[in-house]
């Protein structure tokens, strides 16, 4: 960036660095998406979703509680009885299914929230690709700026000296007055992709920050894939999530298919029961005493489930349904990653030819063409009207290097992202 971009964007960007009162961070893009997903509020709300699962594993390896019950019932002529029992389930099949199936369900959310991280990281580079672009468009006005301003101040003391028309005066102006606008907008341009970046890193609207990359040097980095497109089917986290969908359903018929078997629950109880009457009976020896007494009862027994009317018909049919439409999303994904890739690298390819031309002959074509009529203007071969036209082209040029960078540097953003690269 120039000492006069640079002057002009603090110019537009003062109120968050007065209100920060801090010195701007200079983050690579890099280092944005590592900030983002250590920040982002979204990726931040899906990871409280790992401590959901992983409750609902401690959950489902759990026994079931031991039932206690105890009853007094009272008689007539001083009869009671004293009840205690306890039941015991013995959860004997069930409970390693119910386990797999919780984990199941971890998997799926861990690879979700990697998925969240891989689709982060594409966004966070495609929008710092935007305001690079915007600094670099900024850069080049700002160059052209200065230039036609020297030309306006230049005409306007020929004016005075009478060596020039009053109209190329004016149309130098005119053109200068063109450039401050197109300037402005430029400006504007980084403040909102600033703004939008921050949010998406999860920075504070008002904290100071500048992106130490630059297009030119993002778009000729190689974009060179760590997997092979095969390699990377088999790793993207969407489509390992989707194959965990269908495993999670599996899982989940599995545990209902358990529930729907036998299961004991052990019993176990004592009675303490006292008789008694009001009438008086003979001892062995004869002797008067009141009949009472008192007796003990211990009872062991079990109780079985009979899935006979019940055997969770609904929630396997609904799980079986659920698993078709996974592996219908699994296809799905897998064709669009498939397309995503191949496409991906195909841009990536033909965007670099593009962009060598430009670097290394269409810019300098269009430089020498300015300056030949800048030449040609001075000797008065040529009114000033195609000078300023020759200059507008060149300006023309540099947008569209500057569009063919963007688009290369979204081509490469676009493979980290089809081979799902997220650091």
């Amino acid at each position: 960036m120039t000492r006069a971009t640079s002057i002009l964007v603090i110019r537009w960007l003062s109120p968050l660095l007065l209100a920060s009162g801090a010195q701007a961070q200079e983050l690579t893009v890099e280092q944005l998406v590592a900030t983002a997903l250590e920040r982002a509020p979204e990726l931040q709300a899906a990871r409280a979703e790992i401590a959901v699962v992983a409750g609902q594993v401690t959950q489902a390896a759990l026994r079931p509680n031991p039932m206690l019950a105890a009853s007094q019932e009272q008689g007539f002529g001083g009869m009671m009885a004293t009840n205690v029992g306890v039941e015991w389930p013995l959860d004997m099949f069930r409970r390693p299914a119910r386990i797999a199936a919780a984990q199941s369900a971890t998997e799926v959310t861990s690879l979700s929230i990697r998925d969240r991280e891989r689709v982060l990281a594409a966004t966070v580079r495609e929008q710092a690709g935007r305001l690079l672009a915007a600094q670099r468009t900024l850069d080049v006005i700002t160059e052209s700026l200065t230039a036609a301003r020297r030309l306006r101040d230049l005409l306007d003391r020929r004016v005075t000296e009478g060596g020039t028309t009053k109209l190329d005066a004016n149309l130098a102006a005119v053109e200068a007055m063109r450039l401050e606008a197109d300037t402005a907008l430029a400006a504007g341009d980084i403040a909102a992709a600033l703004i939008e970046l921050k949010a998406t890193v999860g920075l504070a609207p008002d904290a100071p920050l500048t992106v130490a990359d630059s297009l030119e040097g993002l778009a000729a980095a190689p974009a060179v894939p760590r997997l092979t497109p095969t390699a990377a089917l088999e790793a993207r986290p969407d489509l390992r999530e989707a194959i965990a969908r269908i495993d999670f359903a599996d899982r989940r018929a599995a545990a209902a298919r358990q529930e729907a078997r036998t299961d004991v629950t052990l019993a176990a109880g004592y009675t303490r029961s006292v008789f008694g009457f009001d009438q008086f009976g003979l001892t062995a020896g004869g002797s008067p005493t009141r009949i009472h007494d008192i007796f003990h009862m211990v009872t062991i027994g079990a109780r079985i489930s009979l899935p006979v009317r019940n055997r969770n018909e609904g929630t396997l049919a609904a799980l079986e349904a659920e698993r078709k439409g996974a592996e219908a999303l699994f296809t799905a994904r897998q064709r669009a990653a498939r397309a995503e890739i191949d496409a991906a690298v195909a841009r990536e390819r033909d965007t670099r030819r593009a962009v060598e031309l430009y670097a290394t002959t269409i810019r300098s074509l269009a430089r020498q063409n300015v300056d030949v009529m800048l030449e040609a203007y001075d000797l008065g071969r040529f009114p000033l009207s195609d000078v300023l036209a020759e200059q507008r082209r060149y300006l023309d040029v540099e947008a569209g290097y500057t569009a063919v960078l963007t688009r290369a540097y979204e081509a490469r953003t676009a493979v980290a992202r089809a081979f799902g690269e997220i650091p």
